[in-house]
């Protein structure tokens, strides 16, 4: 072979080469859009459930699984105080921030020298199709940050809490995928719709009920 069709062939190899890395970026990216619209649909479905069926619905995140799940409970729930002292003797790595009150009355009469939530008031909600799942191929939670914890979660399990009034916690999910690449999902505290970022969005400050912790009491 001539210089000059070897430097042909290298000029077609890093063609073709440039070629797959870009298709395989660009999928990556669509994973990761798919995500998005994914967990977008999500909260705007939690959002109508918990209108329609009066009921506090929240969307559950594993980190360990990279799956999201729905988990409903009827009657009153209160999330607990972001310095509540109890909030210590929860289970490491879960979200036990939602209350029954009753339940929690119950528990700390029935043990007075260790302070206790009770059980939680929340079970899966019913039909396969609100089973935990991905969120699409690839593509994994890494940061929840939500007005009632009071830092970002990371690890275990965390929640976005959806009200039977019309509202919702204002909420910011971190997708990525195997390359690192981020996008980021607000979702709107008033709404329930989501908001699509293609780089790790961080909010100054999440709104919330303006005292410093999360919304508080849900009525029946």
């Amino acid at each position: 072979m001539t210089l000059i069709e070897v430097l042909i062939v290298l000029i077609i190899a890093a063609i073709a080469a440039t070629g797959i890395t870009y298709s395989i970026g660009a999928l990556t990216r669509a994973n990761l859009r798919s995500g998005c619209v994914t967990l977008s649909a999500a909260a705007r479905y939690a959002y109508g459930r918990a209108i329609s069926q009066n009921s506090t619905v929240r969307l559950v995140f594993d980190f360990e699984t990279d799956q999201m799940s729905f988990e409903e409970a009827h009657g009153r729930i209160v999330l607990a105080r972001l310095d509540d002292a109890t909030r210590a003797e929860l289970e490491d790595g879960q979200d036990g921030s939602a209350v029954d009150p009753w339940a929690a009355a119950r528990a700390r009469l029935e043990d007075t020298l260790r302070p206790s939530f009770g059980a939680s008031p929340f079970s899966p909600v019913p039909g396969q199709r609100y089973e935990a799942r991905p969120l699409a191929s690839g593509v994994r939670v890494v940061r929840l940050i939500v007005p009632h914890e009071p830092e970002p979660r990371v690890e275990g399990r965390g929640s976005i809490y959806f009200f039977p009034g019309g509202q919702t916690e204002n909420a910011v999910v971190w997708l990525s995928d195997d390359s690192d690449r981020v996008y980021s999902v607000e979702i709107h505290p008033l709404t329930g719709r989501g908001h699509v970022y293609n780089y790790a969005y961080e909010p100054e400050q999440l709104l919330d009920d303006g005292s410093g912790h999360a919304r508080s009491e849900v009525e029946e």
